[in-house]
């Protein structure tokens, strides 16, 4: 079974579970150690997986992690767990166990998990102390491609203590550079919009305070249009097979401008929720922007079949069509998309 279909079924059976979990215990039991095991390793010998390891520490003895993942004697990942109801996971609350855990072994990794997130500790910032925030974390709800690959790494068949620890610093860094970017395209500051002008050469005068405000605005719309045509390029990759492949059981195509008008609403959508539960529905009358790939949780319909282009969303159990003049005037209806996809969650919540 490939790693991908393992992790799956786990995520499938953390559904079935989590409610019915009451006790730190149940968690590792039911959770933990399936994680583990997906990973490769045999939760049954002590010679690869040790419960209840001793990490005795100068400020007290008999200190113990709850499973430490072993290599020829001694510790490589240790793992703390708990209850599956902390959501939160609060790292603060639990930084001093961790700390005093990792001071005390060998081990260059550390996980702090409740059997559905699992956060990875090491010492990228200072040797041998460990780092405030994990490098890297891991939601067996909600995961993209390319954490799956990131935890494959850490399967015994693939680990190699180097080269993870290698990637944890990239990880580290890729992380904190990516909050700096989704911070500057939401509030871009001043010394940003101040290089975009310097970099463009586009204004020669002096950028006064007055400046830097009118253009604020100026780089927010540049970094929608920027996301809109990344998104639009991915999309048409895929295009070709997908025309051929629906020509051919007859049904409808998906346009360019269908395609695009999706990137722009999801580039609209970014941050508000993770982009991979937005995905598209076609017809032949319109295109479906939906949550979660559900009918009943339409985001937006696009008629572009038409001359005259429309955007739509349902208003008081009424649908509301308004006119395009060009693809860009989606981003007009931002608001209006933020706002439906909060009333979806929060009907869905309820």
């Amino acid at each position: 079974m490939e790693f991908s279909e393992k992790i799956e079924q786990l995520k499938e059976r953390a559904i079935g579970l989590k409610d019915s979990l009451q006790t730190e215990e149940a968690t590792k039991n039911a959770l933990v150690m399936p994680f583990l095991n997906a990973l490769g390793y045999d939760v049954f010998n002590p010679l690869e997986v040790v419960p209840e390891f001793i990490a005795d520490s100068r400020l007290k003895k008999d200190e113990k992690v709850d499973y430490a993942v072993m290599k020829d004697g001694k510790p490589i990942i240790l793992i703390e767990c708990k209850k599956v109801d902390n959501d939160k996971l609060d790292v603060k609350k639990h930084a001093g166990q961790l700390f005093k855990y990792f001071t005390a072994c060998k081990a260059k990794f550390i996980i702090l998990t409740n059997g559905i997130v699992y956060k990875f500790f090491s010492d990228i910032e200072e040797t041998n102390v460990l780092d405030k925030d994990p490098f890297f974390t891991f939601n067996l709800f909600e995961y993209k491609e390319n954490q799956l690959e990131t935890l494959a790494e850490f399967c015994k068949e693939n680990f190699d203590l180097e080269k993870a620890y290698s990637n944890a610093g990239d990880l580290k860094y890729i992380r904190q550079f990516e909050e700096v970017i989704e911070s500057e395209y939401r509030n871009p500051s001043d010394d940003f919009v101040r290089y975009l002008l310097d970099k463009s050469e586009i204004y020669d005068g002096v950028k006064t305070a007055k400046v830097i405000e009118k253009h604020r605005k100026t780089t927010v719309e540049a970094f929608n249009l920027f996301m809109s045509k990344v998104m639009k390029t991915s999309l048409d990759f895929s295009l070709t097979a997908k025309q051929e492949e629906k020509e051919n059981k007859n049904q409808v195509v998906t346009t360019l401008e269908e395609l695009e008008g999706y990137a722009i609403v999801k580039s609209i959508l970014n941050g508000c929720i993770d982009l991979n539960r937005v995905t598209y529905r076609d017809n032949a009358s319109y295109c479906n922007v939906l949550l979660d790939d559900n009918i009943r949780k339409t985001i937006c319909r696009l008629y572009f079949n038409r001359n005259q282009k429309y955007l739509s969303y349902i208003k008081e159990g009424k649908e509301e069509k308004v006119p395009l003049n060009s693809l860009n005037d989606i981003y007009n209806f931002a608001n209006i998309l933020k706002s439906k996809v909060n009333e979806i969650l929060n009907v869905s919540v309820r």
